[in-house]
């Protein structure tokens, strides 16, 4: 902002101007200074270089204001003739993004400044994708940018080495494997058949790491509701069946079952299944989780057994 000349803005005061206000907020006289100039200018739409030095420094002392992010990316749109200025304004960016990693209007900012390029590169967006996501791997900010990014270059190649990463180094991390059920379905369609062993069996793995896992459980029923009909089949009763001991022959005797039961999601599946084929068992599977395994959704299990 050194570099222009304010004087002749009308500045628009800050702060409500009440007399004996309960609970008046504390600015700084240069922030008030900063923000009275910047709404001087915002009411009388000024499009200029001054204006968006002005933008720079808003957003630098307050992040979340979502109106400095959009009256930007108007200025820019109207001054930006080539495509070095947006090129420098995602240089600018990445280093902003790098000091606030939780702020959702750094993303939106993104996707509108890389629709201005002519010839946009995914490849530009990945090194600063990977730095925010080793950050902090479960930051939904970046996980949701990640999906509109492949989606806008339609480029599904990184994908599956990428959440093969964050899996391994965290199985219980979900938005890596919603991220994994959005990349299975975003692929060739005639690839599917040819993975859905893999991918079975890459969950069976996962799970027999930590079998109180939710998010293998749910990515498997994600499988076989979206590509299998719900067609659940004789190798997932068997594995399933292989974490719940002997609860479906001794039903609620908690002090025959406790030692053996190892997951009650593997118990919630076979609850769903059988509850389409052997309504005894079904029963008996929910009454476990209503009793001892879920008892926190109790009122919803008894449903279930009413439903049989």
């Amino acid at each position: 902002m050194d570099q222009y000349d304010y004087s002749d803005v009308q500045r628009v005061s800050v702060g409500s101007g009440l007399e004996n206000e309960l609970c008046a907020i504390m600015y700084t006289d240069e922030y008030k200074e900063l923000i009275s100039i910047f709404v001087g200018l915002l009411q009388q739409n000024e499009v200029s270089e001054r204006a968006f030095a002005v933008t720079t420094a808003v957003i630098e002392n307050a992040a979340a204001l979502y109106t400095a992010w959009n009256y930007r990316f108007e200025i820019g749109t109207a001054l930006f003739q080539d495509q070095d200025r947006w090129e420098k304004e995602l240089d600018w960016l990445d280093e902003f993004t790098l000091n606030n990693p939780k702020n959702y209007q750094i993303w939106s900012y993104r996707q509108a400044v890389i629709s201005q390029q002519q010839k946009p590169q995914f490849v530009r967006d990945l090194p600063i994708l990977d730095l925010m996501i080793e950050d902090d791997t479960k930051n939904y900010h970046v996980w949701s940018y990640r999906k509109w990014s492949v989606q806008f270059f339609k480029d599904w190649s990184h994908e599956l080495d990428f959440v093969n990463k964050y899996i391994d180094r965290d199985v219980y991390n979900n938005s890596a494997w919603t991220h994994r059920a959005f990349y299975l379905q975003n692929i060739d369609p005639t690839e599917h058949e040819s993975i859905f062993d893999a991918e079975i069996s890459y969950c069976f793995e996962k799970i027999s790491m930590a079998p109180q896992n939710v998010s293998p459980w749910n990515y498997l029923r994600f499988i076989y509701g979206s590509f299998k009909n719900n067609e659940f089949d004789a190798r997932l009763v068997e594995f399933a069946s292989s974490f719940i001991g002997t609860v479906l022959e001794v039903g609620t005797d908690s002090n025959s079952v406790a030692p053996h039961v190892r997951s009650s999601f593997a118990l919630e599946l076979l609850a769903d299944i059988y509850a389409k084929r052997d309504s005894n068992k079904a029963k008996i599977a929910y009454q476990a989780l209503a009793d001892t395994w879920d008892p926190i959704r109790k009122h919803y299990w008894n449903l279930r057994i009413k439903q049989l």
